[in-house]
């Protein structure tokens, strides 16, 4: 009994393997997307942290590297990814009737144009937003780049997710 469902793991992996849509990483991706492009994230926020544009950029290239089986070109990939930064902001999240602010809200937020020209059905224009409080009693030079590297690599996946995966 043990060896049939080792034979029915391998049939379904080859199975799966086969059929040229998925990965073993669990991306969705057409067999006939070959390759995807990024344009360069500006950053086009009130608040601007100058590195956070190639930061992000280069963050997103990597994860698509990384993930996927596809190749990289420097513009008009089968997938085209491009945007700009719209928020980089940091807010009273909760307030603390002592000292006045007690959290602080650090918010980033991705405006996101995909577009696929052999699957426009795919194509989105949207919004990807991730935020976290921390201590207002911390000065936010020295906590911006901790969460602003867990801001954007939350905001990363979303975006993989929303391409990658079609969530």
């Amino acid at each position: 009994m043990n060896w049939t469902k080792h034979i029915f793991w391998i049939a379904a992996l080859i199975l799966l393997q086969g059929c040229g849509i998925y990965d073993f990483r669990g991306a969705n991706i057409p067999k006939d997307v070959e390759n995807f492009s990024v344009d360069f994230f500006n950053n086009e926020a009130d608040l601007v942290n100058p590195s956070l544009s190639i930061d992000f950029t280069e963050k997103v290239k990597t994860k698509f590297q990384t993930e996927t089986s596809l190749g990289m070109v420097a513009e008009n990939g089968d997938y085209k990814i491009g945007g700009v930064i719209s928020r980089y902001q940091i807010t009273p999240a909760a307030l603390n009737a002592q000292t006045g602010s007690a959290q602080t809200q650090f918010t980033i937020s991705v405006h996101v144009d995909f577009i696929c020209e052999k699957y426009p059905e795919k194509d989105f224009s949207k919004d990807f937003t991730s935020s976290q409080t921390f201590d207002s009693s911390l000065d936010f030079a020295t906590v911006e780049s901790g969460l602003s590297n867990e801001l954007t690599d939350i905001i990363v996946q979303q975006i993989f997710a929303a391409i990658a995966l079609d969530w």
